[in-house]
């Protein structure tokens, strides 16, 4: 698949998150796990997707993901993006902190026949607790 069509379905997952849209899931992943790799937490099914979409939307009602830089090559995709929102839902078990926040990361994605294969994510999730004020494993930081 051109490089192009693989950078409009990673926008298109991205969008799926500040909309809630799920139908582009079906598209992206299969609905039966594959030997696919990519890393703990990272969504290898098209329901495990559409979960997390509707998780991180509850989490953070008012979501904004902003991709600032993508890149492609053959089938792979690297892409920075900027998360807004506010807690304004349980997070991991964690109340509300009604706490705006602006996170970042960066993901790798390797697509082959127009479905993604390999998934990786970085991004500091303990930075981000920091910022709600939760603390890895426990309550409120102090």
């Amino acid at each position: 698949m051109p490089t192009e069509q693989n950078k409009k379905l990673v926008l298109e997952m991205t969008e799926a998150f500040n909309t809630g849209d799920i139908s582009i899931c079906d598209e992206l992943l299969d609905p039966d796990p594959s030997p696919r790799r990519g890393e703990p937490g990272v969504p290898r099914t098209s329901g495990e997707l559409k979960k997390k979409i509707a998780a991180v939307r509850r989490a953070f009602p008012d979501l904004h993901y902003e991709v600032d830089r993508i890149v492609a090559e053959d089938e792979s995709v690297a892409f920075h993006w900027i998360m807004t929102g506010t807690h304004g839902g349980p997070l991991l078990g964690h109340p509300p902190t009604n706490r705006e926040i602006t996170h970042s990361g960066t993901d790798v994605v390797t697509f082959k026949d127009g479905k993604i294969v390999e998934h990786y994510a970085a991004d500091n999730f303990a930075d981000l607790l920091g910022k709600l004020g939760i603390q890895r494993g426990g309550g409120p930081a102090a």
